[in-house]
């Protein structure tokens, strides 16, 4: 984004500081406004007619959320949700103009709407098409902390601070959730401590995830010969 963009998104964004689980907009609301993650985390949740929550998707420190509205006028598909304490800047529709007058913008904003509906996609098969055996390897698979695992020798995702909010993400219920949790544990294959996990065997995660055996990347031969 360029110095004069940063320049207008900052003299009129409205900061807003929002409690954990806290809604930043619901489903249905008009698609009015953008924001910008600067901390904290929301999560894109959606709820069935009896109270069931799924997440669909969290957006993290520099992210936006509800960008869809640069593009469409229309309606929030999802409730937007606080994860922890977060601090958002919104963007109101009034000041869109000088964004969309910007190809490059408009470019990066599409490439990121595609981008999650590939992620929305692949979500949709997991959670419609998979076990929860399933479900819940690709979750860890998909959320490895690799900073941290770097460091320690260990595979390791940083679960949410609930199991209902892992639940939700995963479409289980606690009970289930747990269950699945307590298998693994107790047959070596993962270890969990509070809210960190290791991975002990990232072959049997893939198994269980349906993704195949680990495979090295094929060596490709440059130049003659």
């Amino acid at each position: 984004m360029s110095g004069r963009l940063v320049a207008h998104v900052a003299n009129h964004s409205i900061e807003r500081r929002l409690d954990d689980g806290e809604a930043l907009f619901f489903k249905n609301d008009p698609g009015d406004f953008m924001a910008i993650v600067v901390s904290g985390r929301i999560h894109k949740t959606l709820y069935g007619p009896e109270g069931q929550e799924l997440i669909v998707d969290a957006i993290g420190v520099g992210e936006s959320v509800g960008e869809t509205a640069l593009l469409d006028p229309m309606r929030r598909n999802f409730t937007a949700v606080a994860h922890g304490p977060t601090h958002v800047l919104v963007l109101p529709r009034r000041h869109f103009h000088l964004l969309l007058q910007e190809p490059a913008l408009l470019e990066r904003a599409y490439a990121v709407l595609c981008a999650r509906l590939r992620r929305a996609v692949d979500c949709l098969e997991t959670l419609c098409l998979h076990r929860l055996e399933s479900r819940l390897a690709r979750h860890l698979l998909s959320n490895i902390d690799e900073a941290r695992s770097a460091t320690s020798g260990h595979c390791i995702v940083t679960l949410p601070a609930t199991q209902s909010i892992l639940a939700a993400m995963v479409n289980a219920s606690r009970p289930k959730l747990n269950a699945q949790l307590q298998d693994w544990d107790r047959s070596g294959l993962i270890s969990r401590r509070q809210n960190v996990l290791r991975i002990h065997d990232m072959e049997r995660i893939r198994f269980k995830a349906q993704l195949g055996r680990l495979q090295a990347a094929p060596r490709v031969r440059l130049g003659p010969g």
